[in-house]
């Protein structure tokens, strides 16, 4: 479920900021890359990284 922040955070990206002529880009390329930060995907990749780091120290104590 999403908080107040991310909600607020997508429908910004999600709605374009200027009008432009038909056929021109309404953001800059940089701005349109870019995604929406989200807590819970960093959240997952920094679990998954020190489920590894755990699992290498154990097979690593296992073979001593």
């Amino acid at each position: 479920m999403q908080d107040q922040d991310e909600r607020r955070e997508e429908r910004e990206f999600r709605q374009p900021g200027a009008t432009g002529a038909p056929g021109e880009p309404v953001k800059p390329a940089p701005q349109a890359r870019q995604g929406v930060y989200s807590g819970r995907i960093m959240t997952i990749l920094l679990a998954g990284i020190v489920l590894v780091i755990i699992g290498f120290a154990m097979s690593y104590l296992g073979a001593v």
